[in-house]
């Protein structure tokens, strides 16, 4: 079964990732020249709608794009 994005939510004592990552380091800025809904789109037929939710896409989408830099 298609997995969704997990929502983020503030944690009082724990701060967010985005808020201590650097935006100039090279994998923010590809991550943000690349269009995701494509990726979803072209994927999400691939998945069964019945069964245990998955990762979401975009997460084995980008493990595999580090595996392969």
């Amino acid at each position: 079964m298609l997995g969704k994005n997990p929502e983020k939510k503030p944690e009082l004592f724990r701060p967010m990732l985005v808020d201590f990552i650097d935006h100039e380091h090279e994998l923010v800025l590809l991550s943000e020249k690349i269009d995701w809904n494509y990726f979803e789109k072209e994927f999400s037929p691939l998945y069964s709608k019945v069964g245990n939710p998955s990762h979401p896409i975009r997460f084995m989408v980008g493990c595999l794009l580090l595996k392969h830099l």
